[in-house]
């Protein structure tokens, strides 16, 4: 026969007083059982799913873990009339225990804290400083460059970590050219670039876009991207620049078979080569707006990765890579510029 069940009230409350009681008992080497625990104190299957987890979060996280062994026997006020063995944990856990059995058990107590992925905490107020865009990464050196001189072909080259590294090198790789202006920015979707397409791109007024993106969207940065959203994004930061006469420089994704940051995924170069594909028929359909350029097929190596003598991580060019690559984009950055 099944025990009568316990008020959660008070069997958040017992949760509290019993180890406050225990926590001053020396501590023997083992936690308890979720077994133990639940046969101690009568709980639903339910708790118990709540209660399994915590003691792995509190065994990994805390650096003092306080055990001991009790017997209850005689312990009443919901309790089943029985010896258990239960833990005496730190004064934290024994909160985060009782708020969960409480929870769990139709009570629900005020919280500040936003739902979030396991394993992080973001309050509201931290929201204010978020900047998931990256809008206010370039704001600054934007402002400092102003509009373009009199006479100016300004190339905006827009990406995500390969771009960013490849700008650093502009001064080598494009000696001169003072106006080719770097706005690659790490770990970017191409979510990310569309959104920082006006401020980072058109109130420029570049003639040229140069845009490498789409291989972080596989990756998962931002969660799962299908082919479709990719192709969304990239046609909308195309439309954007006809409507503001700017042509663009669409490169084909560089070969990757892993990314060393999301092991889980593994279809990565299958993908590249499928955008790939679609990259360059979509550019044909816009001819006079939109140079393909092709700088997959000088990277890649072997199963369509990156060809290891160009990489050190299979995702980014060395600078061998980059100077591989340079004149290839430069020669259609020159075609675009030519075109009236």
């Amino acid at each position: 026969m099944n025990s009568p069940k316990t008020s959660p009230f008070v069997l958040a409350a017992s949760f509290v007083l019993v180890f406050s009681a225990l926590s001053a008992q020396p501590a023997p080497p083992a936690l308890p059982t979720v077994e133990n625990l639940k046969a101690a104190l009568n709980l639903t299957d339910l708790q118990v799913s709540s209660i399994g987890p915590l003691l792995a979060a509190t065994a990994e996280v805390q650096q003092q873990v306080v055990l001991a062994q009790a017997s209850l026997a005689g312990v009443r006020g919901g309790f089943p009339d029985q010896a258990a063995v239960v833990a005496a944990l730190s004064e934290a856990q024994k909160a985060q225990l009782a708020l969960l059995v409480a929870r769990n058990s139709g009570v629900q107590p005020y919280s500040s804290v936003v739902p979030s992925p396991s394993g992080t905490r973001v309050d509201w107020a931290s929201r204010l400083d978020w900047d998931l865009a990256d809008l206010k990464v370039f704001h600054d050196a934007n402002a400092k460059l102003g509009p373009p001189a009199p006479g100016e072909n300004r190339v905006v080259f827009l990406g995500d970590s390969i771009t960013e590294n490849w700008q650093r090198s502009f001064s080598t790789l494009y000696p001169g050219k003072t106006n080719y202006i770097g706005r690659g920015r790490t770990s970017e979707t191409t979510q990310q670039m569309l959104i920082r397409f006006r401020p980072d791109v058109i109130a420029l007024q570049p003639k040229v876009v140069v845009i490498l993106a789409g291989t972080n969207d596989i990756a998962g940065n931002l969660g799962r991207s299908t082919q479709e959203m990719i192709q969304d994004n990239l046609i909308s930061m195309i439309d954007l620049a006809e409507m503001n006469k700017i042509k663009v420089v669409l490169c084909s994704v560089m070969p990757s078979t892993r990314y060393f940051w999301q092991p889980t995924v593994t279809d990565g170069a299958v993908r590249i080569v499928a955008l790939n594909q679609w990259i360059k028929a979509y550019a044909a359909t816009r001819p006079g707006e939109v140079y393909f350029v092709d700088i997959h097929t000088p990277m890649a190596g072997a199963n369509n990765g990156m060809n290891p003598q160009l990489s050190a991580d299979g995702t980014h060019p060395n600078a061998t890579g980059y100077a591989l690559i340079s004149p290839i984009v430069e020669a259609a950055i020159n075609q675009a510029l030519a075109q009236k």
